[in-house]
């Protein structure tokens, strides 16, 4: 008898069952799909070894192509349908041996990956300020939507997790994807009103560049990355699955717990541990400053605070703050833990419980982890170091502290379910099994996970653009990059600012590398949230970059002012800019921002001037120019469309 498969058995095969058995697609292929127009389209799935399946694409109910293909040893079948131009409805039928599935609902148009970490995945329900209300009411229903589950993986993975395409009709169906996504595609929809919009979101919050590329893209680039993919073959290839990772995290933590322990056997947190050989530092400091420049490891910092009875009298729902700490920290009061934090930016504010303060001494210990770049406390925070007993009572925790370091074995991973910050994780689990789908580009909203990591940022992401534009059907497609926004701190005194030697990097990759191309987010910024909640103007600029380089509408300005030379002329300097039609400030005030050097090192604030589509700076022996150059800056240059000018440094050329 012969069976016919609805979408939602079809779809409800698990990716860790067999690939054998009745025809399947993939999982990125269901009904309500939106396909890649005029590009022969990949289409794939499984079934038995070496059985034919048969896919035909029909329109109101008459066939309009129709291939076969034979299934590989593993299963996998793969074939391409002719290219068809923008519109729908159509219809896709698999067929093999007496089953067959249908999906209904596709449309041929413009397919967009909307990836990076977590600025890409920020949704509705993170709390947006503008564009909230265009979500709640668009009706869109030719922009449809498809969330790639999370997921990571060790090795290569043949199909992504169940997902279903959604059209963008309700708020319902996109509170959970990329606002950013959403809003790059609803602007290329108004643009493009008879092209159908496809948005596939691979996110994850938190993610470095690396685990978005594959480890053979890893290892071409540098020799570090080479030897870290060797490492991690190897690893893999010694993967013993009959050990537990429980039995091989509680080993690692024995060992951890030995090199802690005094000779009693007591960890430090503990009464009556023997500090007497630890060190004494200042706080608040980094560890590469009191430890060594490249220290990645664990501290711990111990100190007591003496309190008398009418302090304790005082005290009410008291709290520990020790403002940010890179990377994580353990905090234990009177040997009781008061709080953790994982977020290397986030100020720490520990709740310290009824009755556990004491009249005397108070011993506080802090177990400080730094796995990578910058580590332990910010130097320039010492008035966040506070033990808050109540409204007008406090302890200042700035000062002397006990401390002791050591580099611990690497932590076992667990194989089965790799770190999302692991070397080609998301690539194999999220974004490898969508090979060989045919797409228009792609846009990527990253980086804050690899500040302090710019000199070779440019190289991953060189790497991870081959990478995919080998994978997917779609040749040389454009990617579009997002400049990260303002964030932290604004200086009173030019810095050198990590924040803004990344931006400047991603402006960079932009017009320098092939096809790309960056929207410029610094003026939507957040003094205390790395995630700006005005997604909308994010999408709109990435959809105007998209609108003029890939679909040549000239009627468009892409972006903001692109500084292309600093050129001395007599006793001043002329930074030229692409894209500089209407050269003004934002606020109708003076230029705001800039920032010379005589000698590459110490920079001064600059008075600066718009002359035609360009800035004059009076200078007789300037060598450097910068803009914008701090964490959170003070900026206002724009162009005739209103678009921002983003950070960068110059050479002052003769």
């Amino acid at each position: 008898m012969k069976r016919s498969f609805s979408l939602s058995l079809a779809c409800a095969c698990a990716l860790a069952s067999s690939a054998f058995g009745a025809p399947r697609f993939a999982n990125i292929f269901t009904s309500g799909a939106v396909l890649q127009r005029d590009l022969p389209v990949p289409v794939w799935g499984w079934t038995d070894p070496n059985a034919t399946v048969t896919v035909t694409l029909s329109k109101d109910g008459i066939e309009l192509a129709k291939q076969t293909a034979t299934a590989y040893e593993t299963g996998r079948w793969m074939l391409r349908l002719p290219a068809q131009k923008a519109g729908g409805t159509y219809t896709l039928k698999l067929s093999g041996g007496d089953d067959s599935v249908t999906l209904d609902d596709i449309l041929f148009g413009d397919v967009w990956l909307c990836s990076g970490q977590s600025n890409m995945e920020m949704n509705y329900d993170w709390g947006l300020t503008r564009g909230k209300e265009d979500m709640e009411t668009n009706q869109l229903p030719s922009v449809r939507t498809f969330i790639v589950p999370n997921a990571t993986a060790a090795t290569p993975q043949p199909d992504i997790g169940t997902q279903t395409w959604k059209p963008a009709t309700s708020l319902q169906n996109i509170r959970k994807f990329s606002a950013c996504g959403y809003f790059f595609g609803a602007a290329l929809r108004q643009a493009l009103p008879d092209v159908p919009i496809g948005l596939i979101d691979a996110t994850w919050s938190g993610t470095p560049i690396q685990t978005w590329l594959s480890l053979d893209a890893l290892h071409t680039v540098d020799d570090d990355y080479a030897n870290r993919v060797e490492n991690r073959r190897k690893q893999i290839d010694a993967w013993d699955r009959s050990c537990p990772f429980e039995r091989q995290m509680a080993e690692w933590k024995a060992t951890c717990n030995a090199k802690e322990s005094d000779p009693k056997g007591k960890l430090p947190m503990e009464d009556g541990y023997d500090f007497s050989t630890w060190k004494s530092v200042e706080l608040p400091v980094s560890m590469e400053e009191h430890i060594a420049p490249s220290f990645d490891g664990v501290v711990w910092y111990v100190r007591t605070v003496e309190l008398d009875a009418g302090q304790l009298a005082e005290a009410n729902a008291p709290i520990l703050n020790l403002g940010p700490i890179d990377d994580c920290d353990i905090a234990y009061v009177n040997g009781q833990k008061v709080g953790e934090t994982r977020i290397y930016s986030a100020n720490r504010r520990y709740k310290i419980p009824d009755n556990l303060l004491r009249v005397g001494k108070n011993t506080i210990a802090i177990r400080v982890t730094d796995n990578g770049g910058a580590g332990g406390f910010q130097k320039d925070k010492a008035g966040k170091m506070v033990l808050s007993l109540a409204e007008k009572s406090s302890v200042p925790l700035a000062g002397t502290w006990a401390c002791f370091s050591y580099i611990p074995p690497d932590m076992p991973e667990n194989l089965d379910k790799p770190k999302s910050n692991s070397l080609a994780a998301c690539y194999n689990a999220m974004v490898r099994p969508l090979f060989p789908l045919a797409i228009k580009g792609a846009i990527w909203y990253q980086g804050c996970s690899d500040v302090g990591r710019h000199e070779i940022y440019d190289d991953l992401f060189a790497a991870m653009s081959a990478d995919w534009r080998k994978g997917f059907s779609g040749g040389e497609f454009p990617i579009y990059l997002v400049q990260l926004a303002a964030f932290m701190q604004t200086h009173d005194n030019p810095i050198s600012s990590a924040w803004a030697a990344m931006r400047w990097t991603l402006m960079q990759i932009g017009e320098s590398q092939p096809h790309c191309g960056t929207a410029v987010a610094i003026d939507i910024g957040n003094h205390t949230d790395i995630h700006p909640k005005d997604k909308k103007t994010v999408g709109e600029r990435l959809a105007r970059l998209a609108l003029a380089r890939t679909y040549s509408d000239s009627s468009i300005v892409p972006c903001g002012p692109i500084p292309q030379s600093a050129v001395r002329t007599g006793d001043a300097i002329e930074i030229r800019f692409a894209y500089a039609d209407g050269l003004k400030t934002s606020d109708g005030e003076k230029v705001k921002g800039f920032q010379i050097s005589s000698d590459g090192k110490t920079y001064r604030w600059a008075d600066a001037e718009i002359k035609d589509a360009a800035i004059r700076i009076v200078s007789p022996d300037a060598t450097e120019v910068r803009f914008a150059w701090d964490d959170y800056p003070v900026c206002n240059l724009v162009n005739g469309a209103g678009l921002p000018c983003g950070p960068f440094t110059l050479p002052v050329r003769p």
